[in-house]
């Protein structure tokens, strides 16, 4: 293997760790360790499931712009209506409002465990958020696709050590792994803070995520990707959707295997301490300090970039985020992120954030079903019956992660 083979082959998985790098954020940690702690290895089967799911739509989505040159976003306005797009859109923005809130709350909490147990300091909870918000929006001005994708893959590295190792410490046999991918709906947990329904639909949300097809429908236009570079395609796909299912796996795992065995449930950032400290003693702050933070940048920067990113396509304009008018967008948002230090509590507002992405999906997959249907002209590439089934279950799932998403927001808040 030549050197500017390996070069090459990396490069080219730089897309698909950009993925694992948003799907797999302080989000998909929360929710993984609260399941674990909940239910231990019970929810397994739903991992694997959204992984795979995952697999097949990032196919689907790239495929469809391979084919036609068109971004989603793009032809939901040119060939479904411009009110679907922008909707949407909405609705989109309004889910990604709350997790830049929930993510700037839980980060601070991370930094303020961290400086509080190891040097005795206590900071005030609102400066150090305002100061990593700025710290992020600092990040987004000096970047571009290309620095995203490097800046990530560092970060999923640090995650990926952090967390897989921990798992293998805390490995429970494989008994008790085998058992977990048997489907099952787990019964509500005692003195947990959210239903069993909204925990799973966050599960499902933040590894099914809407986004992450969005992003790779754009990511494969930015790249200049056509339908000659299928087979490099679906390698990256492979890549991204095993790791997110090796990295979503490893957390639950750890936690089914800390909190669980002892009865923790986790309502709190504070409470996922205990999943790594048996393993690294003193180091454990500072080993899930750098996971965490790790995970929450990776995902929080590229959120901070959607909306803007999402705009772009249906503006038809070309991804920068150095313009003045992307400059005060993502400045507002930096604002709006900023309001995560004033909230209590951000791990049931990331939650619901993640569940109210399961809503949404059912929108863009619907959407581009129909689309494809109508805009892919070329014979090969058009959709086979078998593919058509396994959309129609996908979407079934996702209709159903939907409708339980939707009930599990509605106890959670009226409850």
């Amino acid at each position: 293997m030549t050197k500017l083979f390996r070069v090459n082959w990396v490069k080219n998985l730089m897309p698909g760790i950009f993925l694992i790098g948003y799907t797999i954020g302080t989000g998909s940690l929360t929710a993984m360790s609260k399941a674990g702690a909940n239910y231990g290895t019970d929810l397994l089967w739903a991992v694997l499931l959204s992984c795979f799911i995952t697999w097949y739509l990032i196919n689907f989505f790239s495929r469809f712009t391979m084919a036609t040159g068109m971004t989603a976003m793009e032809a939901y306005k040119k060939h479904i209506h411009p009110a679907y797009s922008w909707g949407l859109w909405g609705a989109l923005s309004i889910i990604i409002f709350s997790a830049l809130i929930a993510m700037i709350g839980l980060l601070t909490d991370v930094l303020l465990v961290w400086c509080k147990e190891t040097w005795q300091l206590s900071l005030n909870r609102r400066v150090v958020g305002i100061i990593l918000a700025l710290f992020v929006y600092g990040l987004i001005l000096v970047g571009n696709t290309k620095r995203f994708e490097m800046m990530l893959s560092v970060m999923v590295a640090f995650m990926g050590l952090a967390f897989i190792g921990s798992a293998i410490y805390f490995f429970p046999g494989f008994k008790v792994i085998l058992k977990g991918f048997v489907p099952s709906m787990p019964a509500v947990a005692e003195g947990s803070d959210n239903s069993s329904m909204s925990i799973l639909a966050g599960m499902v949300g933040t590894t099914v995520s809407v986004f992450s097809f969005l992003i790779r429908s754009g990511q494969v236009k930015d790249h200049g990707w056509t339908m000659d570079d299928w087979e490099t395609q679906k390698r990256d796909a492979v890549f991204s959707s095993v790791m997110m299912f090796v990295l979503s796996a490893a957390v639950m795992l750890t936690a089914a295997s800390t909190l669980h065995m002892t009865e923790h449930k986790m309502n709190h950032i504070k409470e996922m301490i205990p999943m790594l400290k048996p393993l690294f003693g003193p180091l454990a702050l500072f080993v899930f300090t750098v996971g965490i933070m790790s995970a929450g940048i990776s995902s929080h920067l590229p959120n901070m970039m959607v909306i803007p990113w999402l705009a772009d396509d249906l503006s038809g304009n070309t991804r920068n985020t150095r313009t003045l008018n992307k400059r005060v967008v993502l400045c507002v948002l930096t604002i709006i992120s900023m309001l995560g230090v004033f909230m209590t509590r951000p791990v049931f507002l990331l939650l619901l954030s993640q569940a109210g992405i399961s809503i949404v999906m059912p929108m863009a997959l619907l959407g581009l079903m129909y689309l494809s249907a109508h805009c892919i002209k070329q014979q090969e590439y058009r959709l086979k019956l078998i593919e058509w089934g396994i959309l129609g279950l996908i979407s079934c799932f996702s209709l159903f992660m939907s409708y339980q998403g939707i009930r599990g927001l509605l106890k959670d808040l009226i409850g």
